[in-house]
């Protein structure tokens, strides 16, 4: 791996950073109660898809301990009699061959080793959990594989060093080799199997029950089958089972070299084994071992004497990865074609979705400040990946901004989703991942709701701009990097894939009123034009709307990004952040005017996503058939000062230290002027809207004694008013009705109405 790594020394100072700190920086062991769970730390505004348990893990019967298994992958931990092993997700990749996989063109693995049948699914010898325990008499192994389709795939090897002597070979995985291994346990559907290295072969010890709903393999060996008097020294290994419980080797099938063993995956590779910088997948130190046959560094020590002893949850500093539990997976995804793994085809650089297994890793920053119970949670940030990257993209490529954006100048803990793969643009199942994702950090980690930064680059940065204007309320700002929204209208129509289409326009953007806004672009940007940016950034100039847009002269789009591995390309974006929070501390709380406008087909209620409202403006539903809808609405009660905007243009940023690039800033500020008094006032009009629900609560109306609503739309409607005191009376459009529990539902006429409160 590190011959690929062609940076300047430098640049190595900036990994150790971002590569990730040991998790002995704060040893979490001295926190009382270890990891705070921090329910209701998703914001309001967000959509139910945010919200609700945490799906748990399936727990396989035959397994007699409680779950253990680490939430960090490449960490281990004692826990409930057991030893629990949690392993990198999507790494199983073997050595590298001579066909690079082209699905993963922008997200290099470390390994090449191709699924030749589709039962396999593109990931059939991923190793999720290893876990090893002893219990009356029984020594129990158990493997847990992150796909499992078929039960006749895959199959994995312990090798086990547990008393003087042995070898280095594995028999029967030709080219494998570790120091002192006295017996292989091969588990298998076939079985669990012992070859103690004596000439005699595996011999089969014990059945090995697969639970497919938990996709567990788990044996009971007879405890004196393997002696636990002493540690071993222990090796886990996985490949494709040979129908016999062996590992296949199938040189043409697996496109491998003939020298290269037939194994897939290795556990108890750490962050220090696999360095973040260029190892999108954590598997390139895998990749380098396999290509010699020697795995010696990839090894566990296992202290039986330990099994009565509960470690922490590991609490890792710096970067790392994670894994939570989806709502769906397989099927209920795409075009229901994918039962689960991932799609390998060369269509699956683009796919989307490309990964579809229930359980789904993403990336995570913690910085060094954090402390899991003080009182003050930490800042959040999301940092969203380009098209054909991972949720690796910023440790991997990306490492200064990184590290700029979450240690350095601010601290932060940043998090990066999967998003089901590198083409979902955070949009139907990629977005449901980023709300799922949320939700498990919400209950792991001691963050902030109040000040959430959504930052990204090329789609990320897109995506960034289409989550703000669904969801304009839960988001303290934005940082687009490279990315647009709006097209430029240079030309009578778009081109896309549809051929000539009417051109995209800023309109939803006008939802950012209350939104921090930062946004950088380069002059040659090959794939996002400069216009479209341009464009997209007068928008919120157009509307009044504070921003900044950074203008490099002399950057494209794709060597821009990688120029972060060198020195901190985006700078100027992790300032704006600190800037902004700074001077505005938090998100904006019920506003006194707002608008709000939505696209219908965005909603999906199957899986609780969609834009459903902002602030006291609550599930709003579209007319039939509409393509777009619209809330202006103001409350008197929440009266706003007058927003006097200051322009500055042109504005030369000379390049410095830290950001080697000139630019030219164009930004929009506002100077607050005179502020009206409250009134019991609420006034709203409606494009195709069928139906709303107003926080009268929320918009400061509910108590006031004088109060009245104003309403004007294009066509009939429903009105729901909640909030309201008990026994009030609602007068509108010819009907006089009481509130109960707060609240009273009106049907509305088209055109101006009035409700009022006798």
């Amino acid at each position: 791996m590190c011959a690929r790594v062609l940076v300047l020394a430098a640049l190595l100072i900036s990994l150790a950073a971002c590569g990730g700190q040991s998790s002995s920086s704060i040893d979490p062991s001295s926190l009382e109660g270890g990891i705070v769970q921090t329910r209701g730390a998703v914001p309001s505004g967000a959509p139910p898809a945010a919200f609700g348990e945490l799906p748990l893990r399936a727990r396989p019967a035959s397994w007699p301990f409680d779950d253990g298994a680490p939430r960090t992958s490449g960490t281990g931990r004692y826990a409930y009699g057991a030893y629990y092993w949690t392993d990198f997700i999507y790494d199983a990749n073997g050595a590298k061959g001579p066909n690079v996989p082209f699905y993963r063109i922008g997200t290099p693995t470390g390994g090449s080793l191709n699924y030749p049948q589709a039962s396999m699914a593109g990931n059939g010898a991923d190793l999720f959990v290893v876990a090893l325990g002893r219990r009356n008499g029984e020594l129990f192994l158990r493997v847990d594989w992150q796909t499992l389709i078929d039960h006749s795939v895959p199959v994995a090897a312990f090798a086990v060093d547990n008393q003087p002597g042995g070898s280095d070979s594995w028999p029967g995985i030709a080219g494998l080799r570790s120091p002192g291994v006295d017996a292989l346990v091969l588990l298998s559907a076939n079985g669990a199997f012992i070859d103690y290295k004596d000439g005699n072969g595996p011999q089969l010890f014990a059945p090995v029950t697969v639970d497919m709903e938990a996709r567990t393999f788990v044996a009971a060996l007879p405890e004196d089958s393997l002696a636990t008097d002493t540690p071993w020294t222990l090796y886990v290994a996985s490949g494709i089972n040979d129908g016999e419980g062996g590992f296949l080797n199938d040189n043409a099938g697996f496109r491998s070299l003939p020298n290269q063993p037939p194994v897939f995956n290795l556990a108890f590779r750490d962050y220090d084994d696999e360095p973040a910088l260029f190892n999108f997948w954590f598997d390139e130190s895998q990749s380098t071992a396999l290509n010699t046959g020697d795995v010696s560094a990839f090894s566990q020590q296992i202290d039986w004497t330990r099994m009565g002893e509960t470690e922490p949850e590991p609490l890792r500093y710096g970067y790392s990865n994670r894994w939570y539990i989806s709502s769906v997976s397989g099927s209920e995804l795409g075009d229901g074609s994918f039962a689960g793994g991932l799609d390998r085809s060369e269509a699956g650089v683009v796919a989307d979705p490309g990964y579809y297994d229930a359980v789904q890793p993403y990336g995570i920053y913690i910085p060094s400040s954090y402390l899991p119970s003080s009182a003050a949670p930490s800042l959040y940030t999301w940092l969203l990946h380009s098209f054909t990257q991972n949720h690796n993209q910023y440790s991997a490529s990306v490492p200064n901004f990184l590290l700029a954006a979450c240690e350095t100048l601010r601290q932060s803990v940043c998090v990066s989703p999967l998003g089901r793969g590198s083409a979902g643009y955070y949009e139907a199942a990629a977005e449901l991942d980023f709300w799922e994702v949320w939700r498990d950090v919400a209950a792991h980690f001691n963050i902030d709701s109040e000040a959430v930064f959504t930052a990204g680059y090329s789609m990320g940065a897109i995506g960034s701009i289409n989550l703000m204007v669904k969801y304009p309320e839960v988001f303290f700002g934005g940082v687009i990097l490279a990315g647009s929204h709006a097209d430029a209208q240079l030309l009578p129509c778009s081109l896309d894939n549809n051929g000539c289409v009417e051109s995209k326009g800023p309109e939803l953007m006008e939802n950012l009123k209350w939104n921090g806004y930062y946004q950088a672009h380069g002059t040659f940007d090959q794939l996002v034009p400069f216009p479209d940016a341009r464009a997209t950034a007068d928008g919120m100039r157009d509307f009044g709307y504070r921003y900044v847009f950074d203008h490099y002269l002399a950057e494209d789009h794709i060597v821009w990004t990688l120029k972060d591995a060198g020195y901190s390309a985006f700078q100027k974006a992790a300032q704006w952040m600190v800037q902004w929070q700074s001077s505005e501390e938090q998100r904006r709380s019920a506003p006194g005017e707002l608008v709000y406008r939505w696209e219908p087909h965005m909603v999906n209620l199957d899986w609780g996503l969609g834009p459903r409202g902002a602030w006291w403006l609550e599930d709003v539903q579209a007319a039939d058939g509409a393509e777009y809808a619209e809330i202006r609405a103001q409350s008197g009660a929440l009266p706003e000062p007058e927003m006097l905007t200051k322009a500055n243009v042109g504005e030369l940023i000379f390049p410095d230290a830290t950001t080697l690039s000139p630019a030219v800033r164009d930004s929009l500020s506002w100077e607050l002027g005179s502020l009206e008094n409250a009134t019991g006032e609420l006034r709203a009009s409606l494009t195709q809207v069928a139906a709303l629900t107003i926080n009268l609560q929320e918009a400061a109306i509910a108590e006031r004694a004088e109060k009245r609503i104003e309403l004007d739309s294009d066509g009939p409607y429903q009105l729901r008013l909640i909030g309201l005191p008990t026994g009030q009376r609602v007068q509108a459009a010819g009907q006089s009705l009481q509130a109960s529990n707060g609240s009273v539902v009106l049907t509305m006429p088209a055109g101006e109405s009035t409700v009022v409160f006798p």
